[in-house]
């Protein structure tokens, strides 16, 4: 094991709550009413601020169960003694982990990509536009619906995207069962005439499905190229076996996606699915799971042959987590954006062309905090500090 350094200590951990801009973007399988969205929709991101004795501040989305009680524990401890880059962060400290990447990133002046793993791979790291939505059923009209689809398609394409990610299961809550079925096949089939036969579409239920609507989804849209389904219906080994034989029989090209709603669950709960080869891809939530979680899952799928897409949602700091996890590995499939902003969050160093991100080379995760704004609006406003 390298020779860390050894006199560094936490002196203070910050947990403070900062506004991210997402306009809201519309309704999936899970709703039970149609809403408006709203243009001017706010989100929030937990972030934990890590200050040594050296000067050194670190700081990264705050992932689930962190306590404050955690974070008593780590103070006058050494970083590397609560994450070390080979064997990742320890349990009682996984709320902490993202910081503790920027941190330990700027002690030793790297990227945290390269401690994340041994091996970097190349830049253009490609990622999906995930808004696209049931902003259809926002109207009157059949063709008024579709044409919003069709105007969203449009803005995915002029914001540089190459793929998106469209909601199914319109039948499940906001449209009859038989119906909505068909309007997930029509935004389907105007998807790919609008965007053309490059752009990947990939589909998302939620769980919304049965099997034979499945089946009867991809006979539909069989001329469409589809790029993966994800979380058509709860998981079931013996139905993806099924599923799995359908879609070879029928030379069909689509990927079976899964793993997002299963982050708080053990690894192994895949363990099946991975030995009867019928998940391609995995999608673990990147925050949530953390950076050591995903080395293990990504491990267990390269052993199977599972490329790995890592999920966020509702995190601006999770994607670019991601994409620093991404370039140590060699089955990284795809990023989820999900057109987060934030005035205090500078994300700049990251480049982004042709639907693929650039990870800066400066140290730590790659980001900044807009002094400005963070002394104007949250200094002071903290929801808790241990020192």
């Amino acid at each position: 094991m390298p020779n860390y350094p050894s006199d560094i200590t936490i002196t203070k951990i910050e947990h403070v709550t900062v506004e991210i801009d997402q306009p809201a973007i519309g309704c999936n399988s899970g709703a039970k009413e149609i809403k408006q969205p709203d243009p001017n929709g706010k989100w929030h991101e937990r972030i934990a601020r890590i200050h040594t004795n050296t000067g050194i501040l670190g700081w990264g989305a705050v992932s689930w169960g962190t306590t404050q009680d955690d974070a008593k524990e780590a103070l006058n401890k050494n970083p590397f003694d609560l994450l070390n880059p080979e064997d990742g962060v320890t349990e009682q400290y996984r709320g902490l982990e993202n910081a503790l990447w920027d941190t330990i990133g700027k002690i030793l002046n790297k990227p945290a990509y390269q401690l994340m793993g041994t091996e970097s791979y190349g830049n253009g790291l490609p990622a999906y536009d995930s808004t696209i939505y049931f902003n259809d059923l926002l109207y009157d009209t059949k063709s008024q619906g579709l044409k919003r689809i069709e105007d969203d398609i449009k803005k995915s394409l002029t914001d540089g995207f190459t793929a998106c990610k469209m909601k199914m299961g319109r039948g499940n809550h906001l449209m009859e069962r038989k119906a909505g079925l068909q309007r997930d096949i029509d935004v389907v089939q105007l998807a790919r005439a609008t965007a053309g036969e490059e752009f990947k579409i990939l589909v998302d239920a939620n769980n919304a499905y049965t099997y034979d609507e499945v089946i009867t989804f991809l006979n539909e849209t069989s001329n469409c190229d589809v790029f993966w389904i994800e979380e058509m219906f709860e998981e079931d080994v013996e139905l993806y076996r099924n599923l799995k034989k359908y879609i070879n029989d029928k030379g069909l090209n689509t990927l079976i996606a899964d793993g997002e709603t299963r982050t708080r669950d053990p690894l192994e709960f895949y363990d099946p699915f991975f030995e009867a080869r019928v998940i391609d891809v995995i999608q673990h939530d990147m925050k949530g799971l953390g950076v050591t979680g995903w080395k293990k899952l990504s491990k267990m799928a390269s052993d199977h042959n599972v490329k790995c897409a890592p999920h966020n949602w509702g995190s601006l700091l999770g994607f670019f987590l991601s994409l620093q996890f991404a370039k140590t590995i060699p089955h990284f499939l795809y990023g989820e954006v999900a057109t987060l902003t934030s005035d205090v969050i500078d994300t700049s160093a990251y480049g982004f062309t042709d639907g693929t991100f650039t990870v800066p080379e400066i140290p730590g995760l790659g980001l900044e905090l807009n002094q400005d704004v963070y002394q104007a609006r949250y200094a002071g406003n903290e929801d808790w500090e241990i020192s």
